[in-house]
C-alpha cells in the first residue's frame, strides 16, 4: 500500500497544470455525488416509491440519449471545457427545480435538464482529460482521477450524517432535512466550475465532423454492446441500492451514507492496482476477474439477515466490481483517434446510459412488487456481461 501512495504522489506530480485542475474540478464534484447518497430518501419521503424513482432515471436517460450524440460531436469541434462547464451548471439547476417543489411536473423538468447536462460534460470532459494526461500515461492518469474520485465522494456519502442532525436537533422532519441538505451539492456543483474555465486546451477544433474510421466503428460498437449489458444489468438495483436498504432494514441517511462512503474510501486503493494488474496479466483480464469475482457477493445480499451483513458484503463487491473502471476509460480512449473521442465517449455513453435509464424503472417498479428480485436479475446479467467482455476484447488487446 505504501508503494502505491507513493506511486500516486509521483504521478500527481507528473501531471501538467490542466490535468490538475481537472482533477481539482472533479474532486469537487465527487463530494456532491457523495452528497446526492440521500436523494432517493428525499424523493421517499416526498411521497414516491421505487416506480416513481425509476421514473426520474427513465426519463433522465432518455434525455441524455436524445443529445449524446450531438454533445459528442460538439466535443470535437468546439472547446470542450465550455461544455464541460455548461454541464455542472446545468446539473445544479436540475436539482434546484425539485427542491423546489416536488409535483409530478418539477420532477420530470428536473430529470430533463439533468439527462441534458450528463449529455453534454460526459464526452467533453473526457475528452479533455484523456488529452491532458495523454503524456503522462492515461491508466495511471484515469486511475489517479478514479482513486481522488472515490475518497472525495466518500467525504461527500458521509455527510449524510448531517441530515439526521437536523432532524435530532433541529426537529426537522426528514423531507424537510433532506430538502435544506441537497443545497450543499447544489453550491459544490456550482465551485468546480471556476477550475475548469481555468484549463488551457491544447486540442485545435477544426470546426467540421470526422467521420469515423471503419475500426475506430467497429470498436466503439463492441464497447457499445458491452456497456448495453452491464449498463441495463446494473440498472435493475445498484442505482436504488439507497431505496432499497431503507425499505429492507428501515435505515435512513446516516447508516447508507456511512456504508457508501466506507465502500468509496476502502475501495479507492484498489483504483491504483488497476494499471499495475493490466501490466501483469492484460488489460481484459484485469477486467474481467475482479468482476466476475464481485458477482457471488452480489447474490448474497437478498439472503443477508441485516444491514451489517449487507455492508460486509457490498464493500468488497463494490471495490470488485468499479476498480477497473479506469483501465475500461483508458483503453477506450487509446484505440480511439483524438479528433474522434468526443464522438466515441457519446456512443458509448448512450449505450450505458439508455439500458441503465430503461432498466432503473423496470427495477424500481419490480421493488414494489418483489424486492429483492432486482438484485438477482443484476447478478445474472453481469454474468453474461463478463464474458461478453472477454471474448470482444480479448483480440483487440492482442492487435494493440
Amino acid at each position: 500500500m505504501g508503494q502505491r501512495l507513493s506511486r500516486l504522489v509521483s504521478g500527481f506530480g507528473n501531471l501538467g497544470r490542466d490535468a490538475k485542475l481537472l482533477l481539482l474540478s472533479n474532486t469537487i464534484g465527487s463530494i456532491a455525488w457523495g452528497n446526492y447518497s440521500c436523494w432517493q430518501l428525499y424523493l421517499k419521503h416526498a411521497g414516491y416509491g421505487g416506480t416513481g424513482v425509476g421514473t426520474y432515471s427513465l426519463i433522465q436517460g432518455l434525455s441524455m440519449t436524445m443529445l449524446a450524440v450531438p454533445s459528442g460531436i460538439a466535443a470535437d469541434r468546439v472547446r470542450r471545457k465550455r461544455l464541460a462547464a455548461l454541464g455542472s451548471i446545468m446539473a445544479a439547476a436540475s436539482t434546484l427545480v425539485v427542491l423546489w417543489s416536488t409535483s409530478m411536473v418539477a420532477l420530470i423538468s428536473s430529470a430533463l435538464v439533468a439527462g441534458i447536462s450528463w449529455a453534454i460534460s460526459g464526452p467533453s470532459w473526457n475528452s479533455l482529460f484523456a488529452e491532458t494526461v495523454q503524456e503522462s500515461g492515461m491508466e495511471a492518469g484515469y486511475g489517479l482521477n478514479a482513486f481522488l474520485s472515490s475518497v472525495f465522494m466518500a467525504i461527500g456519502s458521509a455527510a449524510g450524517w448531517i441530515p439526521e442532525v437536523f432532524v435530532s436537533r433541529l426537529g426537522l422532519t426528514y423531507f424537510e432535512s433532506y430538502r435544506l441538505f441537497l443545497l450543499l451539492p447544489v453550491a459544490l456543483q456550482l465551485i468546480s466550475v471556476v477550475p475548469l474555465v481555468a484549463v488551457r486546451e491544447s486540442f485545435v477544433p477544426s470546426g467540421q465532423a470526422h467521420p469515423l474510421k471503419l475500426s475506430v466503428g467497429r470498436i466503439a460498437v463492441k464497447f457499445a454492446v458491452a456497456n448495453a449489458l452491464v449498463g441495463f444489468g446494473a440498472g435493475l438495483s445498484i442505482p436504488l441500492m439507497g431505496y432499497y436498504l431503507s425499505v429492507k432494514f428501515g435505515v435512513e441517511s446516516g447508516p447508507i451514507g456511512t456504508l457508501f462512503a466506507l465502500s468509496s474510501i476502502l475501495g479507492a486503493p484498489s483504483y491504483l492496482a488497476g494499471a499495475p494488474l493490466a501490466s501483469r496479466i492484460g488489460v481484459v483480464k484485469g477486467v474481467v476477474i475482479p468482476q466476475a469475482i464481485s458477482i457471488p457477493l452480489l447474490i448474497l445480499i437478498p439472503f443477508s439477515p441485516s444491514f451489517a451483513v449487507v455492508g460486509a458484503l457490498w464493500i468488497p463487491r463494490t471495490m470488485l466490481m468499479n476498480m477497473v473502471n479506469p483501465l475500461i476509460s483508458a483503453f477506450t480512449m487509446r484505440l480511439t483517434p483524438e479528433e474522434e473521442r468526443g464522438n466515441v465517449s457519446a456512443i458509448t455513453q448512450i449505450a450505458w446510459n439508455l439500458p441503465n435509464s430503461v432498466s432503473q424503472q423496470i427495477g424500481g417498479a419490480t421493488m414494489d412488487r418483489v424486492l429483492d428480485a432486482p438484485i438477482l436479475l443484476t447478478s445474472g446479467i453481469y454474468m453474461v456481461y463478463v464474458s461478453a467482455f472477454y471474448f470482444l476484447f480479448r483480440r483487440e488487446e492482442r492487435m494493440n
